[in-house]
């Protein structure tokens, strides 16, 4: 039963650290996330001020295990009149985890492959941390910032009507609708004024690929992949795994690191309910 054990524990152990992963069938080497946030000011300089934050991660075949070997922040302004640009570089490396677990790397890869029709998006959501998080508390709470709290007095100014209300929003079948709704995979917006970007690259010993999830898109889904510059429109990726593979390997105070979390999900869910119910336009 002990050399069992000690069997079992290390094959564990091979699986979660000790192996170089593929992409696309090539040996993954090194994947960057590079997390930016930038706004225009629209003053007389041009004047657009962002901060960026960039982590690595490369395969160590001396150990045998991917490693986090870069994590760095740069703030920046600049300006185009005149041609001006201001930049502070702050090393984070000292402040995450240096190893990766192979699982969470090998989860990321094959979520960047597989695309998922958004009526099986439910099948993605922890349905239980649906419920604990969308409550009546967070409801009025959501409404209380858009200043349309109003509506639970007028609107619907009965107990009867605001338990509706409430039971509807927190319904699955209402979250089906959303899912189905809300992420439309036939567009590409650009924005040019504003940048809220999570870029994943990964080099591997033949090729570099390359995925974005951007605003407005919400929870950052659809991501795109820019890999085969050939095109002019990126290929679409819906796939919620790509996020919450992005949760387990990044710190927790990675820049944007909200925008792919389950609360930023849930949030946007309430907030298309009340465009639904002709609460907010």
């Amino acid at each position: 039963m002990k050399k069992q054990l000690i069997i079992i524990l290390t094959i564990l152990s091979v699986n979660s650290f000790g192996q170089q992963l593929k992409f696309n069938g090539e040996l993954v080497d090194t994947i960057y996330i590079k997390a930016h946030r930038s706004v225009y000011q629209f003053d007389d300089k041009g004047t657009t001020m962002g901060k960026t934050q960039i982590l690595s991660i490369a395969f160590n075949p001396s150990v045998n295990v991917y490693q986090l070997n870069q994590y760095y922040q740069d703030e920046y302004s600049r300006t185009y009149k005149p041609d001006t640009i201001r930049l502070k570089t702050k090393i984070l490396l000292n402040k995450a985890e240096k190893s990766i677990s192979n699982k969470d790397i090998e989860n990321l890869l094959c979520s960047l492959t597989e695309n998922i029709d958004p009526n099986s998006l439910i099948n993605q959501i922890d349905t239980t941390a649906f419920l604990n998080y969308v409550t009546e508390k967070q409801i009025r709470k959501i409404a209380k910032r858009y200043k349309i709290s109003w509506n639970f007095k007028r609107r619907y100014s009965t107990k009867e009507e605001n338990k509706d209300f409430f039971n509807s929003c927190k319904s699955l079948d209402t979250l089906k609708t959303y899912l189905n709704d809300r992420f439309d995979t036939q567009e590409y917006i650009i924005v040019t004024d504003v940048s809220n970007t999570i870029d994943i690259w990964i080099s591997t010993n033949n090729s570099k690929y390359s995925f974005e999830g951007k605003y407005p898109n919400p929870y950052k889904q659809p991501w795109y992949n820019h890999s085969d510059t050939s095109q002019i429109i990126a290929t679409p990726v819906l796939n919620f795994e790509i996020n919450k593979s992005l949760m387990a390997i990044l710190p927790p105070d990675f820049l944007l690191i909200n925008t792919i979390a389950n609360k930023a999900l849930f949030d946007d869910y309430i907030t298309w309910y009340f465009k639904r119910r002709k609460m907010k336009y």
